[in-house]
């Protein structure tokens, strides 16, 4: 499995998650800041029957792009710190997809990545 680095600065304001595809299979995602493993809404995701999978490049593009089902096959407790450099509670999920991702849309999705990164742009975002 590919290591990523999880944590985040905050860019412009925003949390900066580190959403990212890992392959065209395994798709990572953190919580909103606040939204521990115990929250509510964390329940309710994991506990959801059919979980489809929305994103979007960035904060500056509209458009969002049906990804398709999910199973989520790992969900662990994390921290990060927010806007007033306090450390909060989130939750990482790892996402298995129930068919591979289109090469070409992740193409797409990754597309200008690491010139993103370099200028502190956010990565594909979950919704």
């Amino acid at each position: 499995m590919l290591s990523k680095i999880w944590q985040k600065n905050y860019v412009d304001g925003k949390p900066d998650y580190a959403d990212v595809f890992e392959d065209n299979m395994i798709f990572r995602w953190d919580s909103q800041i606040g939204r521990g493993v115990d929250s509510s809404y964390v329940s309710d995701v994991v506990n959801t029957k059919r979980k489809h999978l929305l994103v979007k490049k960035s904060d500056a593009e509209s458009n969002f792009y049906y990804m398709g089902e999910f199973d989520i096959v790992d969900v662990r407790a994390a921290r990060k710190r927010d806007n007033n450099g306090k450390e909060r509670d989130i939750t990482k999920f790892e996402m298995k997809m129930h068919h591979p991702v289109r090469e070409d849309l992740l193409r797409y999705l990754q597309s200008n990545l690491q010139q993103s990164i370099q200028n502190n742009t956010q990565e594909p975002k979950a919704i």
